[in-house]
């Protein structure tokens, strides 16, 4: 079978090649290539770079497109995809992701060249969803706020979420195109419901990166009271709420502490600082949180790892979501987890029973149940252990590999 991948992103391997240096950085995109490599395929990548080609081995080549701005639509794309397609002549087509305006570009390609058929599009997040929930939480001053950075990228909050808005109107058309769509939950599978209903929807599960399919979090070793989430970047990630229930928590656990990755918004420089930052820094003050908030800069996959071991507990804050890897990462690895109940997360975590879920907006719940965890104590094992063993069935590695070979399989028929 010949495959051709559009990505979103580098490959580990791949940007081994161009680079000349190890990749430690671990996607879980990585896990899935080297899976299928091992199944005698000859695969093509196509992925943003410099517009450079090679090859990883005699069954798996890439070549790289620039791609300029993700929420602006490039005609020479579709030209390049064109030229891309008449030389490999796959016998399948996966499209990682629909965020990019390069989905639509391939989806345009193959529709010239009678290909949707043969294509399947994954679902990763969805920016024309994802755009309603984009500053969820942030009081109106502080959208429409501009701080140097954002004044001259012109990219304060609403500017961003309008950028959102301009990726939701391409991946829109892209799904109205798509013959055959990968998913992994029922929200998912809604939305794209809501654009295409007669898509045909097939079920796939996503695998990790490998540090975390071994380990398991134990009270005993955990830093008690601490709680880690997993970004901080931008409004989605919900850390604005996160610090609001942060208060609440110290009032009965007054020697907790926050972690998250990332650089402190508090050292932020004014000429480089957004506006998000500006006022995560200003809530961190106003709250008296300055001295048990600690920001760990950038984490590779074995520093991600130690860090969810060591927390009492993982929160997930976000705003939207469609099924998060860090939850899944946290939850392999048996770490208590309280998750805000948005877009797919029902799918990877059963209230009460392997963590908890609360209403995304409800930074009083999160405190609650932040609470509820560290009451629990040693018994917060039991609560790792059932979400471990859910999250194992889910991002099995080999069970996922083989129900996406059998799509690939029905496709090329």
């Amino acid at each position: 079978m010949r495959l051709l991948w559009l990505c979103n992103m580098l490959p580990g391997k791949v940007r081994e090649k161009l680079t000349g240096k190890p990749s430690g950085d671990g996607l879980w995109v990585d896990s899935v290539l080297w899976g299928l490599r091992q199944q005698g395929l000859t695969i093509r990548i196509l992925c943003p770079g410099d517009g450079v080609r090679g090859e990883l081995d005699s069954d798996c080549g890439f070549a790289t497109f620039r791609e300029g701005l993700p929420y602006v639509y490039l005609p020479e794309l579709e030209t390049f995809f064109a030229e891309e397609l008449a030389d490999f002549r796959p016998d399948v087509v996966h499209v990682w992701g629909t965020e990019y305006g390069h989905t639509l570009a391939m989806m345009r390609a193959l529709e010239k060249e009678n290909g949707l058929e043969r294509t399947a599009v994954s679902i990763q997040g969805l920016c024309s969803v994802y755009a309603g929930h984009y500053a969820q939480g942030i009081p109106y001053p502080v959208r429409r706020g501009y701080t140097f950075r954002d004044f001259v990228r012109q990219d304060n909050i609403l500017q961003q979420q309008k950028k959102f808005v301009r990726r939701g109107e391409l991946e829109i058309q892209a799904l109205k195109l798509a013959k055959h769509v990968i998913g992994r939950t029922d929200w998912d599978r809604a939305a794209v419901s809501a654009v295409n209903p007669s898509a045909q929807y097939h079920f796939c599960n996503e695998t990790l990166r490998q540090p975390f399919y071994q380990g398991r979090w134990r009270y005993d070793r955990c830093r008690k009271g601490r709680i880690f989430a997993s970004s901080c970047a931008y409004p989605v990630k919900g850390f604005h709420y996160l610090l609001e229930a942060f208060a609440e928590v110290l009032r009965v656990y007054p020697q907790a502490t926050l972690a998250v990755p990332g650089n402190s918004p508090l050292k932020a420089h004014r000429l480089r600082r957004t506006n998000y930052q500006k006022y995560l820094a200003r809530q961190i003050r106003t709250l008296g949180l300055e001295d048990r908030t600690q920001f760990l800069g950038h984490l590779g996959p074995e520093q991600m790892k130690q860090a969810y071991l060591e927390a009492n507990a993982f929160v997930l804050p976000s705003t939207i979501e469609n099924s998060p890897n860090s939850l899944g990462e946290a939850m392999l690895l048996g770490v208590p987890c309280v998750a805000a109940y948005v877009g797919g997360v029902a799918d990877l975590l059963t209230h009460r029973e392997e963590g908890f879920l609360y209403q995304p907006s409800a930074a009083y719940m999160l405190a609650y149940y932040l609470k509820r965890v560290f009451d629990l104590g040693r018994e917060a094992e039991a609560l790792g252990g059932a979400a471990k063993a859910h999250a194992s069935r889910t991002h099995q590695a080999e069970k996922n590999l083989a129900d996406l070979l059998a799509i690939y399989q029905s496709l090329a028929r």
